[in-house]
């Protein structure tokens, strides 16, 4: 950004030209060399801006497999507002199966579609300039070829707008609020196993659609008890004690 910025004001302001139309070149010199040099200057921040991309799909499908994210819970708690299937790899009968590419559709085409925005913008921004010399009969003049990095500030800028808005949304989401309607379970096996202790006449429970709630039947000296079940569900109330 700091090289851009002062590429632009030694030529007098930000071009705002857009994309390969700017006539800022930051002029580097003539022969194959410099050639392959402009080019990998060009293209080395493609390379950051994937690293970037990364970050943020690591961080989306992290709160999308954790339950201690938002996204992991929100499918946790949902467990307790209708009968779903369980998600799993290699789903059988009444399962569902895991998200392509790590994601639901829902997050991974937008991030998707903004990666590919970006990097368009970005070859927009920063390009591979070659500014070739020829004579009055048309021969290319080798000795007076130059190569150089063009600069577009307008698109530069629109790029720097794109991605922090980018990076605003997906911080949103990750802040998100949710109804409680199951305790959350976050990584700990022991509230999972607790909401996996089904009644007794319930047989394959993990094959069929099933809900978080209050079960029908009195278990653990008669008290009355929350799991997942294929059956009727009722939601727990305030003050009543549950195991």
């Amino acid at each position: 950004m700091c090289v851009v910025l002062v590429v632009n004001l030694s030529h007098g302001g930000v071009d705002t030209s857009w994309g390969t139309a700017s006539n800022t070149i930051l002029k580097v010199g003539g022969g194959s060399g410099n050639t392959l040099l402009v080019a990998w200057i060009a293209n080395s921040p493609q390379i950051m801006l994937s690293f970037c991309y990364f970050a943020m799909n690591s961080e989306c499908t992290s709160m999308v497999s954790n339950p201690s994210h938002w996204a992991g819970a929100y499918e946790w708690n949902n467990m307790a507002s209708s009968h779903k299937g369980l998600r799993v790899t290699k789903p059988f009968q009444e399962q569902r199966s895991t998200y392509f590419l790590q994601l639901p559709l829902r997050l991974s085409l937008p991030l998707m579609t903004m990666s590919g925005g970006l990097h368009w913008l970005l070859s927009q921004s920063i390009f591979l300039v070659q500014v070739d010399s020829y004579d009055r009969v048309g021969h290319r003049k080798e000795s007076d070829s130059v190569s150089g990095c063009g600069i577009s500030g307008l698109s530069f800028v629109i790029l720097c707008v794109t991605f922090y808005i980018f990076v605003f949304v997906v911080g949103f989401v990750g802040r998100k609020h949710l109804t409680l309607q199951i305790p959350f379970a976050a990584s700990c096996s022991l509230v999972i196993s607790a909401a996996c202790h089904a009644p007794s006449t319930e047989k394959n429970t993990h094959l069929k659609q099933v809900q978080w709630g209050v079960v029908e039947e009195r278990m653990f000296d008669g008290e009355r008890h929350c799991s997942f079940f294929s059956g009727p569900v009722t939601k727990p109330q305030d003050g009543v004690r549950y195991r």
